[in-house]
């Protein structure tokens, strides 16, 4: 039986609900950008997947700063990340473009390639964030393996909202009202047929998400004026994006970024030394060792029920009361002694 667990101090119990009230911020930006997406907005849709990207990254800063880092914390935050960047731009891109009849999109084959576009795309960050969350402690500290499912969901949504904002008047995905702050690029207009690149777009990020290409992470670089260019960028990007404003600047750091890197990691001696974590286990676990899924109904074998358990505490409980009266009759044989309350009636 386990003992009972000394109550958490409150000062502890806060230091490891902040970042887990940030990582519950995001979820909600998620579930924002779907009802969002489905109400036919689809500039606030992408806004909100944005600003889930803004505090995918604060959460993780926070739990570092408070030492605030938990298992549950962990876990919560990939499913956030499932529904932030594995579902929300798929629900962006099906309500949206796949709406437009004036696109090649609302039906027949290129309907179907649209929708199998958002499977892949969904398909591919459940599989990703899974994959990284067995594997955590093989991964080494300095690179990913595929791009991460924050950096592809947020570079889709920007990218998306750039082209949105310069999408004239009366032509296929044209907003219904301006948005995003002054033109920064003045009187360009995207022609149409750039929306219909949208699958191959979709089937391209799911293909970088599952891949094991090598990509450096933000804080491995040594220069401290690219660090300091990196993290000037990042400020201006949680300005401008929470203020809704210039999405047209957004997309350029984190396009140089993974343009510049992806290429660079797979040429670079330093990052080839690095190998991906098996995907598999090399060996099979022993019997009755096997991983229990959260809601299998299933023992693992070998493994007794709660009602076996009862019988087995049930006979313990028996067992241990026959033994103590065998004892106590053997004992008044030889002296009445160790009855309680004998010593005061023979007095």
């Amino acid at each position: 039986m386990t003992r009972d667990r000394e109550p958490m101090n409150w000062k502890r119990a806060l230091r490891y609900l902040a970042p887990n009230l940030v990582t519950t911020a995001s979820l909600v930006f998620g579930m924002l950008s779907i009802a969002a997406a489905i109400e036919g907005r689809p500039a606030d849709a992408a806004w909100f997947i944005i600003y889930a990207v803004f505090t995918d990254r604060l959460d993780g800063f926070v739990a570092r700063l408070v030492r605030g880092t938990s298992e549950l914390g962990v876990q919560l935050d990939s499913f956030a990340d499932f529904l932030n960047f594995g579902l929300a731009p798929a629900v962006l891109v099906y309500t949206s473009v796949a709406a437009e009849p004036a696109l090649p999109f609302s039906e027949g084959t290129g309907h179907l390639l649209l929708v199998l576009g958002c499977i892949a795309w969904v398909l591919s960050a459940t599989f990703r964030l899974a994959r990284y969350n067995i594997t955590t402690e093989d991964i080494p500290s300095k690179i990913f393996f595929g791009v991460p499912t924050t950096l592809a969901a947020g570079l889709f949504a920007i990218w998306f909202l750039a082209i949105l904002k310069y999408t004239p008047e009366g032509a296929p995905m044209a907003p219904a009202e301006s948005f995003g702050g002054p033109m920064l690029l003045g009187d360009l207009t995207i022609p149409p047929g750039v929306w219909t690149y949208v699958p191959v777009v979709l089937f391209g990020g799911a293909f970088l998400m599952a891949s094991t290409l090598r990509v450096p992470k933000l804080g491995s670089m040594r220069s401290k004026w690219t660090t300091a260019f990196v993290l000037a960028n990042v400020g201006l990007g949680y300005i401008f994006g929470f203020a809704r404003m210039f999405p047209e600047y957004l997309v350029i750091p984190p396009t140089l970024w993974i343009v510049t890197f992806l290429i660079w990691g797979q040429f670079s001696r330093a990052a080839r030394r690095y190998a991906p974590p098996p995907l598999f286990p090399p060996t099979d676990p022993p019997p009755g060792r096997e991983p229990i899924r959260p809601e299998d109904d299933l023992l693992p074998e070998g493994e007794a029920g709660l009602e076996d358990e009862e019988e087995d505490e049930e006979g313990d409980d028996q067992g241990a009361g026959e033994h103590v009266s065998d004892s106590n009759l053997r004992e008044a044989a030889k002296d009445p002694a160790p009855f309680p309350g004998r010593d005061e009636q023979a007095g």
